[in-house]
């Protein structure tokens, strides 16, 4: 079997304070900041409260992207 090399994905535990349901949470972070991550509940049950994000992108598109899940974050664990 091969042994791959690695992957351009993190695997990211939902913040403490925010929606557990990690289809929930994509879907609504889809909508609201417009940023796109997998459903940790993709991979089977006990990725439940996780979500995959994938960094194949340019750094300017990553940056972009994780200022918008702070304020996302952010909005809703203050609230």
């Amino acid at each position: 079997m091969p042994n791959p090399n690695g992957a351009f994905y993190i695997f990211a535990k939902i913040p403490a304070g925010l929606n557990q349901d990690s289809v929930a949470f994509c879907n609504q972070l889809a909508d609201e900041a417009k940023v796109a991550v997998i459903p940790g509940a993709s991979f089977g049950p006990g990725g439940e409260g996780y979500v995959r994000i994938s960094y194949a992108a340019s750094e300017v598109d990553l940056k972009e992207a994780v200022s918008r899940i702070q304020k996302f974050a952010a909005e809703r664990v203050h609230a």
